[in-house]
Order: C-alpha cells, then structure tokens, then sequence
C-alpha cells in the first residue's frame, strides 16, 4: 500500500500540527488527505519520494479556502487545533 495515514493529538497549535506533518513528509512523502478522529487529528501521507516544499497549515473560515500567493491547494479538512474544531487547509509553494 502506497498510503498511510498517521494520527497526532487535536490538543496540539496549528504549529505543531504543521511541524508534525512536515517531518513526517521528510521522510515518507506527500501529504494528501487531512481529517480527525475523537480527539486526534490525522493526516494521510502518499509514500512516494519526499517532496522538496513542505506542507504548510493555515485554518480559514466559509466554504473554500483562500489562495496563497505562489502555492496550491493540497487538501483541506475538518481537524482540531488547540481542541477547538476548525477548517484546515494545506497549501504548497509552487
């Protein structure tokens, strides 16, 4: 199986969260998919080779997330930050 999806506490800041996916796409390769579950978040990882841009996180608000500058959308999900339920997308610099 090429994916494997990992698990992290929802009562960590958008930055840990962020720091977790980026080593984990270190060293097992590209984020693809984001999501919760109970009280932990997850995040899916497509095990190919690592990608030269990491994933970055931002939390937004509506329907869509915003566009960043010099990146595309990966993926988006609803997971914790902090405890608090929130809207999470994940972008990478193109």
């Amino acid at each position: 199986m090429s994916e494997r999806t990992f698990s992290t506490p929802g009562s960590q800041s958008l930055e840990d969260f962020e720091t977790k996916i980026q080593e984990t796409e270190e060293v097992n390769g590209y984020l693809k998919a984001l999501g919760k579950d109970g009280d932990n978040n997850t995040f899916t990882i497509d095990r190919k080779r690592p990608p030269t841009n990491l994933a970055v996180l931002a939390t937004y608000t509506g329907g869509a997330p915003p566009d960043r500058d010099g990146h595309s959308v990966l993926c988006t999900g609803d997971c914790l930050v902090d405890s608090q339920p929130a809207k999470v997308v994940a972008y990478r610099q193109n």
